[in-house]
């Protein structure tokens, strides 16, 4: 790739709110990329570090987050799987995660347009552990990225945060993990998730004490592990839309267990979302009791399904087995409200219940089974 200018900080400084990342010294794009994170955290007003039309490699992870940074790609990028023509900056990130949070909070980040591509198995950022007490992000924007062959791409406590127009594909172990409140993740543009995560691994999305938070239209292709683990929350996790779709998959390589996994939590809510060919070997998960293409926990109550399909095989093949619920919910489980339910292509319409009285559903043709 052509090298624009060596101007440095000058250079970069000569266009108002851009750091284009070409203008540093540097032998390296390691090199530029340190002298434009330094330029950039050192200003008032922070700049938005402009990555190149092409492919850059960098390695001297991970590099701190800190307040206001702004990554972009070249102008017009929009970070597609299948785009093979126009503007698009490839970073392809070795050794070790690009980023890692900092010793607190950090707020406003804005990454746009650039695809992150895993040179061998490993984190994107380092792995927030602690969901009660540890950092949290807040503020922070992430339009128009690709995130392919991570182990994961970001587990982290959120507030105020939006992830839109994404696809993240190839990943291997829970692509997100992720808690908080008050969040927008995947309600704009087209959203894709999928990779091959194994059966025992938690989630491609793993939501750990997640409230007041809306989940748009992704489309997930859960190969392996469910879709969804969701645990606690108090209320307000909306999902709209969402499709949890195995279709091409056999029963080896399709959702194992359950695409959508509630552990526990109230006032969760699901509108429209479509389930297909999930729930294949659940015992393969190494979850004890587990059924269904959802599968409630003992410590989940208020929750509603509306609108929803659990598709069958009338018309394409299917791997899940004949007789599986479409929602199984255990013992302790109360206040599940099941309206509007579609089943086409000869879908199940079967509840499933430990206890009686955890279901209500006002379409009389679904059947509402207890035991098991």
């Amino acid at each position: 790739m052509k090298r624009q200018s060596s101007g440095g900080a000058a250079a970069a400084a000569s266009l108002p709110g851009i750091a284009v990342l070409e203008s540093f010294a540097g032998a390296t794009w390691e090199a530029r990329w340190a002298a434009a994170l330094s330029y950039a955290a050192a200003q008032t007003y922070k700049p938005t570090i402009v990555l190149p039309n092409g492919e850059i490699t960098l390695g001297g992870g991970p590099y701190r987050l800190f307040d206001g940074l702004r990554v972009s790609g070249p102008v017009g990028a929009g970070e597609r799987e299948f785009t093979t023509r126009g503007p698009s900056c490839v970073v392809t990130v070795t050794g070790k995660p690009l980023f890692a949070m900092p010793g607190g909070d950090v707020s406003n980040l804005w990454f746009k347009g650039v695809q992150f591509r895993a040179k061998t198995r490993l984190d994107w950022m380092v792995r927030t552990t602690d969901f009660g007490g540890g950092p949290i992000m807040k503020d922070a924007d992430f339009h128009s990225l690709g995130w392919v062959g991570f182990s994961s791409v970001m587990h982290a406590r959120h507030l105020r945060v939006s992830i839109q127009d994404m696809y993240c594909n190839n990943g291997s172990d829970v692509q997100f993990r992720l808690a908080g409140s008050d969040n927008f993740y995947w309600t704009q543009g087209r959203n894709y998730l999928s990779g091959s995560v194994p059966p025992t691994a938690a989630a491609y999305v793993y939501f750990t004490s997640m409230s007041r938070t809306r989940v748009g239209a992704l489309y997930v292709t859960p190969q392996g592990a469910s879709a969804f683990r969701i645990d606690g929350g108090y209320g307000g996790l909306s999902f709209e839309g969402t499709l949890l779709d195995s279709t091409g998959r056999t029963k080896d390589t399709a959702c194992q267990g359950a695409a959508l996994y509630i552990h526990s939590g109230e006032g969760h809510t699901f509108t429209n979302l479509w389930f297909f060919n999930n729930c294949t070997n659940p015992g393969a998960t190494g979850r004890a009791g587990e059924k269904g293409q959802v599968f409630i926990g003992g410590g989940a109550d208020e929750i509603v399904f509306s609108g929803c399909q659990w598709s069958g095989g009338a018309k394409q093949p299917v791997a899940t087995p004949r007789g599986t619920p479409a929602i199984y919910a255990q013992s302790g489980v109360a206040n599940v409200r099941v309206t509007d339910p579609l089943a086409p292509n000869g879908g199940e319409k079967r509840l499933q219940q430990a206890a009686a009285g955890t279901f209500s559903c006002n379409d009389p043709e679904w059947k509402i089974v207890t035991g098991g």
